[in-house]
């Protein structure tokens, strides 16, 4: 017989949110801090108008398809498509819950910082559309990097090294590629990509600790 609801609910909020509020609060505190580096926002703004003086249109089509292959529906239906997959091929609806869990946390964590620091986005040319959300931190890298931790962990079990050693390394390239892509189209700071990839990196643990080892 395995955990109770109350059980896996209860690690869910000890294993996870709890941790993911701290993570929040530390989130708030580096925000603040970078809002008021005038240098640093303007040496990232450089950063960023010298990446774009690089651009080909091979570069563009590269960086706005993956931009919009990780918005916030694109990783809903994402994480939904794991969750029903996971569930078939292991009859588990906890580890099945891992994404979705992941994606919350990420979620929370991103919406809850992004109202209390509300950084504005970089001054350059944007290559996506607009988006009314805090700059920092970056949700789509939180988002993609917390699921891609998922899939990492669950690939262990795979009986091929060949097919688990791609899996592990698609976890790696596409969530690099989504970092550089989203400071190509001048929609993050490198600061804002950098943290949302330290939020992805914890939620993605935290979701896989809440309910993968329950009970």
């Amino acid at each position: 017989i395995g955990p109770t609801p109350a059980a896996t609910l209860r690690a869910i909020v000890v294993r996870g949110v709890l941790p993911t509020v701290a993570l929040g609060v530390a989130n708030v505190a580096i925000g603040r801090a970078l809002v008021r580096r005038v240098g640093l926002r303007e040496r990232e703004t450089a950063l960023i108008v010298g990446i774009q003086a690089r651009r080909t249109p091979v570069a563009d089509l590269v960086a706005q398809l993956t931009s919009t292959a990780s918005d916030v529906p694109a990783s809903i239906i994402h994480g939904l498509v794991a969750v029903v997959l996971i569930q078939r091929r292991t009859r588990s609806w906890r580890l099945a819950a891992v994404p979705a869990v992941a994606l919350i946390l990420e979620a929370g964590l991103y919406l809850a910082v992004g109202a209390l620091v509300n950084r504005e986005r970089p001054d350059v040319p944007k290559l996506d559309h607009e988006q009314p959300t805090s700059s920092f931190p970056s949700g789509h890298q939180g988002a993609t990097v917390a699921l891609m931790v998922v899939y990492a962990l669950l690939a262990r079990d795979v009986p091929s090294p060949q097919v688990r050693a791609a899996i592990h390394a698609a976890c790696l390239a596409y969530p690099a590629t989504l970092a550089l892509s989203r400071v190509y189209v001048g929609m993050h700071y490198p600061s804002d990509v950098a943290v949302g990839t330290v939020n992805g990196i914890a939620t993605g643990l935290l979701a896989w600790r809440s309910l993968h080892r329950v009970g």
